[in-house]
């Protein structure tokens, strides 16, 4: 039972740690800098290094290293152990920590070359001492949210020149524009997508969060200060947007990420059926047949997705190069709000569902304040988007009663 508590104990502790030290550092960096701009000290102020710590990336450094050097240290001492005593389970896992400790040593090498990992985009253009000049003097003051689940768990700390968002560095100078893309049924996927001026982006890991207008538009009003270019777009978004085709961990990578990682386990199977019957005997045929099956299932699975993932975001491509962004909401009955949104306006006007078996809605164009020139691109717009609802427009003259 004490034992049983202990754990718990632990488990709580370890869980809730992270959060309670970023809150402390991010307290800390907003007192440091008050204090420094009341005595007038703020040209001596450099945060960089505590604002790398609310991530804790030197810490996730020197535990890579660590674990990299144990398998090193495993796979050399196998080598002695397999000469002294040719056992198969020996020449297993020798074999099986010498894989681990070459495939993932240029990996871990980057990661942890890699300076300010807080610094998305730019650590990978300026230089450590170039990136550590750029926060000279910066004083930090912490944003006060209204909304109680981003006032707890979403620390931001701005200043002159920068934002520190959730344990991320993001500059207000050099950032073209911002995605804020979210999706508008019950539950609530939040990805923001940085366009740096050099034509990279940064897409952070999406939040699930239930639909809150209050929490949107203060993050909104957050981006602004960033970039005065946000674009708002509350569209389907899937779980693999954010996600990349490069990672070390293999549920953080999209399809064809998971796909590519599935090819190279290739040659690690044909190992690993060649060294099973001198550990396992003569049941090792079928645990060659269960691994073969299970790669040959996996590769299936992931083209498959991967495909899926491919047409996905071509479409989704598609619709943010169109020039107006259409949304559809529920109101009443038949009754529904349509908004169409281009770079600078937004229409919106009431329109009526037919209740027939024609699937029509009914739509006067009229009550959008449309500009003239604008009203048929925006109507074959509209036309596509009701289009692909199956749904059939009937556009009516003047405006609705």
């Amino acid at each position: 039972m004490m034992y049983g508590i202990i754990a718990v104990a632990l488990i709580f502790v370890f869980a809730n740690l992270p959060q309670y030290i970023r809150k402390q550092l991010t307290e800390k960096i907003a007192d440091e800098s008050s204090k420094a701009k009341e005595n007038l000290q703020t040209s001596q102020l450099n945060f960089l290094t505590k604002i790398e710590w609310l991530k804790f990336y030197p810490l996730k450094k020197i535990l890579l290293g660590v674990i990299w050097l144990v398998c090193l240290f495993y796979a050399v001492r196998g080598v002695f152990m397999t000469i002294n005593d040719p056992r198969g389970v020996f020449i297993f896992l020798t074999v099986l920590f010498w894989l681990i400790t070459i495939f993932t040593a240029r990996k871990i090498w980057r990661y942890i070359k890699l300076s300010y990992h807080c610094v998305p985009v730019l650590n990978h253009i300026k230089t450590k001492e170039e990136l550590k000049e750029s926060l000279q003097g910066e004083c930090f003051e912490k944003v006060l949210f209204e909304h109680n689940i981003l006032r707890k768990y979403f620390p931001v700390l701005i200043s002159e020149n920068w934002v520190v968002m959730n344990g991320r560095l993001f500059p207000r100078h050099g950032v073209e524009k911002i995605y804020y893309l979210h999706e508008s049924p019950v539950w609530n996927y939040e990805q923001i997508r940085f366009i740096y001026s050099n034509g990279e982006e940064y897409l952070t890991p999406s939040d699930r969060q239930t639909v809150d207008e209050l929490r949107q538009t203060e993050i909104s009003n957050l981006l602004h200060k960033i970039c005065p270019v946000v674009i708002e777009k509350a569209e389907d978004i899937n779980t693999t947007s954010n996600k990349k085709d490069k990672s070390i961990i293999y549920w953080k990578m999209n399809y064809k990420g998971k796909f590519r990682r599935t090819l190279w386990m290739i040659p690690f199977v044909i190992i690993l059926c060649i060294l099973l019957p001198l550990c396992l005997g003569s049941s090792w045929i079928i645990y060659d047949i269960i691994m073969i099956a299970i790669l040959v299932w996996q590769l299936w699975y992931t083209y498959k997705k991967m495909k899926l993932e491919e047409r996905t975001s071509n479409e989704i491509d598609e619709n943010n190069n169109k020039k107006y962004t259409i949304a559809m909401k529920n109101i009443h009955m038949y009754n529904y709000l349509l908004a169409i949104k281009d770079e600078t306006h937004i229409y919106k006007a009431i329109i009526e569902a037919v209740p027939d078996e024609n699937n029509d809605m009914m739509i006067w164009l009229d009550d959008f304040n449309f500009p003239q020139t604008e009203i048929e691109d925006i109507k074959k717009e509209i036309e596509l988007y009701f289009k692909a609802k199956s749904i059939n427009c009937i556009f009516k003259a003047g405006k609705r009663v």
